[in-house]
């Protein structure tokens, strides 16, 4: 396969295996309606989050980074290959392992394999990406936060020997997490954002960019202590994070500005304005979250009801703000055709089972917060509307597999 052939590729690979994690998503909710013998629910749930932001998430922005700032200058693309071949191989295995056997040497190998490949990856991008805009600068934080979050992937090892599943087990993976969603996934997306605005010559304010980009990242290492108020530590814990929180939200005022002054001059059509603003609003609804989830009761209670307030919120994350961002950047940057009424269901239909798995996991955590009746067919309706995420997605990627295959019969 030619070089720029790969690149190309690549988003085609990332949705596909977006489409197998939201499979094993929605087969763990057709479990809780109707229960299988042999199921193994946190292996399932193991593949399910790992292929969705590694092979989704990862990959695909790897994809859209290479595609702007990387393919068309003189640089050694073999490397980017190799190693992104390397890593979408190992997400492809990882779903089986960890489907099969779950959190055991293979997966853990798989794992360390994908970890490797992803620090060549970086050194490459890091060494490669270059310039003093503020979207190079985002885009390079974020790969900084990637790599400080997978120290936590050696350590966790380390603990599990030691300390077995305690509060420092749980609390390594948090920190994981946190690097990986809210350093490397929020800087690259917004670091991208700003390169196509940039490359379709939108004016965008420099003063605003850079405060933008200050605050959040101010606010990145101190908000980890969010993470770690379920283990209940002294209450400067949550001092700290209520502060990170709060420059979380300054930033979001100079990201508001930045945006609603681009609206004007953008030249986008009305549906990919509805992705971004989708998007946005995710975003704004995590960074209030977040601001709310340092109050002491609000932990107490969101670990109580994880099942719903916790799971809402990742949802939240990498449904309605990563995912939606990502599918908007591959419209912008032509790595994806949904000019078509399939395509185009496909994402509505996407964008009402996020609505609606918010709505009803959010919904159903406040009611037996407050000891109200729960919703009878709750595990039933949350079923039907992961129906439309996963159809929604499968009628994103069927159009862009039968375009492939048309393009190699030509």
């Amino acid at each position: 396969m030619k070089l720029k052939s790969f690149f190309n590729n690549l988003p085609f690979f990332a949705l596909t295996l977006f489409l197998f994690s939201a499979l094993v998503g929605l087969l763990i909710r057709w479990n809780f309606v109707f229960p299988i013998s042999s199921f193994s629910y946190k292996n399932l749930l193991q593949a399910h989050s790992h292929v969705a932001f590694l092979g989704w998430g990862y990959i695909a922005t790897l994809a859209i980074i290479i595609q702007v700032y990387i393919l068309d200058k003189s640089l050694n693309l073999k490397i980017y290959k190799i190693f992104i071949s390397i890593i979408t191989i190992a997400v492809f295995l990882m779903l089986i392992s960890f489907s099969l056997v779950g959190y055991k040497s293979i997966s853990i190998v798989l794992l360390s394999v994908f970890g490797i490949a992803s620090y060549v990856i970086s050194y490459k991008l890091l060494k490669d990406l270059k310039g003093k805009s503020i979207a190079i600068k985002m885009i390079r934080f974020g790969i900084y936060y990637y790599l400080l979050s997978n120290l936590a992937t050696w350590f966790l090892g380390f603990v599990m020997v030691t300390q077995g599943k305690s509060v420092l087990f749980y609390n390594t993976i948090y920190f994981y997490l946190h690097f990986l969603y809210n350093g490397y996934f929020v800087f690259v997306l917004f670091g991208l954002l700003f390169k196509v605005f940039e490359n379709q010559n939108i004016v965008i304010s420099t003063k605003n960019q850079k405060l933008f980009f200050i605050f959040l990242n101010i606010a990145c290492i101190p908000a980890y202590f969010l993470s770690v108020l379920w283990s209940k530590p002294s209450i400067l814990f949550n001092y700290i994070g209520f502060f990170a929180a709060l420059l979380q939200l300054v930033s979001l005022v100079y990201l508001i500005r930045i945006i609603s002054k681009v609206f004007i001059n953008l030249k986008w059509s009305r549906f990919s304005k509805l992705l971004l603003k989708f998007a946005l609003i995710s975003y704004g609804l995590k960074v209030g979250i977040q601001v709310i989830s340092s109050f002491p009761y609000i932990v107490t209670n969101s670990l109580a009801l994880k099942h719903y307030f916790i799971i809402g919120y990742l949802h939240l994350f990498t449904l309605g703000f990563m995912s939606v961002f990502i599918f908007l950047l591959l419209i912008q940057v032509k790595k994806v055709n949904l000019d078509s009424k399939i395509s185009k269901t496909g994402i509505f239909s996407f964008l009402i089972g996020i609505i609606g798995t918010e709505f009803l996991l959010f919904y159903q955590g406040f009611l037996i917060l407050k000891r109200i009746n729960p919703l009878k067919y709750y595990n039933l309706e949350l079923f039907i509307l992961s129906v439309f995420l996963f159809c929604g997605l499968l009628l994103i990627v069927l159009p862009q597999f039968f375009k492939k295959q048309k393009e190699l019969n030509v």
